[in-house]
């Protein structure tokens, strides 16, 4: 019994079966986004996604809402551990840059280490990542499918969602930034969670629910922030 249970699949867990983004790549997607959380503060938890890695260190997207102070506490799961949070929290977890207006925060932990015989060496294929989508990739006719990753009672889900305009919208005290627009209301806990395209690639961040719609802040905002604060590296080129 225990041979035949060994070569049963994995259950479904956190992904939308049946859907055009495959199972595989969906869980890509959920190991690659972390429980944000600032410690000892009473700020809600929130999503965020691994974009890149370099020097020994991974970078995260998240909501700038979702880190207003330093102190961050960064968690993953695991395919084998699901739903539970993986025991072991990221290290040296620190906000790297903010930028309000377009309510983004880019936050960077040391890479874990693995021990290869008598020297430790830091592996950048211990962390699940998902690309940006590059210049001129974001898909230019509406409506159109989309995915979106983010907790959801506490743990990390995948939601078939569908985006239906491109907004311009000047929150309170803050610059005009462009958003997209999808049917569903984020739930709480999925701010700073990534907007994903039928390709896996991230095309936007949780930032609001208003009315009956979500509002994911949109990929050229993310681009354009990331090349501003000097980080353009993690921007994938444009084709």
């Amino acid at each position: 019994m225990l041979a035949v249970a060994l070569l049963l699949p994995l259950v479904d867990g956190p992904v939308v079966p049946g859907s055009a983004l495959s199972a595989e790549a969906q869980w890509a997607a959920v190991l690659a986004c972390p429980r944000v959380s600032v410690t000892g503060r009473a700020v809600t938890e929130g999503t965020g996604v691994v974009v890149g890695a370099k020097d020994g260190f991974a970078y995260l997207l998240t909501a700038a809402h979702v880190v207003p102070y330093d102190g961050v506490t960064v968690q993953f799961t695991t395919r084998q551990e699901y739903p539970k949070w993986n025991r072991r929290t990221a290290e040296d977890t620190e906000v790297v840059e903010r930028w309000p207006d377009a309510d983004l925060a880019l936050l960077r932990f040391r890479v874990p280490e693995r021990q290869v015989v008598w020297f430790r060496i830091r592996d950048p294929q211990a962390v699940s990542q998902l690309p940006l989508a590059g210049p001129g990739q974001r898909p230019k006719s509406f409506p159109f499918p989309a995915w979106t990753v983010g907790l959801t009672g506490g743990e990390m889900t995948v939601r078939v969602d569908r985006v239906g305009s491109k907004q311009a919208i000047r929150p309170p005290d803050r610059g005009l930034t462009f958003y997209w627009e999808t049917d569903h209301l984020p739930e709480r806990g999925r701010s700073g969670g990534p907007l994903l395209d039928g390709h896996g690639r991230v095309i936007g961040l949780c930032e609001a629910a208003r009315g009956s719609h979500g509002y994911y802040t949109h990929l050229d905002e993310i681009l354009a922030a990331l090349k501003r604060g000097g980080h353009g590296w993690l921007v994938t080129p444009k084709p």
